[in-house]
């Protein structure tokens, strides 16, 4: 978060593999670091014959955990409750095609990150340009090293944890890379 603040981001989305920040946490996290707004998220595993990771930002309800071999009921969920969904790095394993193909549509596409390369990039962007769905970077922080490398900018600050909906959905926002990145 200390490296966040001093690059002068203004909201961050922490996620986990199937486990949520609970309440407490994200508030602790958040008084420490004032700087910045600090949301919550979850990067889901649902199958059940592939794993494919959904990043559902702006929930730290714990129900989606018990939901992971119901792909439909969680996109529903999330969208009934007004939170983003974007498919994760949707080439990087089996499974991402099969489910945009059934019809399984997140809001968006993870595009660029530090979880898969140009070819996985270059696949996302083909399957939104068929699917209609919108591009999304993400840091996908694994380590300090991927700080800063793909993100996106929007044009309007993010207050509420489902402010990244809108933003997105309207594509109100610039998918950014490092220079230093082919």
């Amino acid at each position: 978060m200390e490296r966040l603040v001093q690059i002068g981001y203004e909201a961050v989305y922490i996620t986990e593999h199937d486990a949520v920040w609970s309440d407490w946490e994200i508030e602790q996290l958040q008084d420490g670091f004032p700087d910045i707004r600090i949301f919550p998220g979850i990067e889901l595993s649902v199958g059940p014959e592939t794993i494919k990771h959904i990043l559902i930002l702006g929930t730290n309800d714990p129900s989606y955990t018990k939901m992971r071999n119901k792909p439909a009921d969680v996109l529903a969920k999330a969208y009934d409750e007004g939170h983003l969904t974007i498919l994760a790095h949707p080439f990087r394993w089996e499974g991402g095609e099969e489910m945009l193909r059934a019809g399984l549509l997140p809001e968006a596409l993870e595009y660029r990150t530090g979880n898969h390369d140009k070819v996985g990039a270059a696949l996302s962007e083909a399957a939104a340009d068929e699917f209609g769905l919108p591009l999304v970077n993400s840091g996908d922080v694994h380590g300090p090293e991927f700080i800063n490398r793909f993100w996106i900018e929007t044009d309007r600050p993010l207050i509420k944890a489902d402010d990244i909906r809108s933003a997105v959905l309207n594509r109100a926002y610039v998918n950014r890379v490092d220079k230093g990145i082919k």
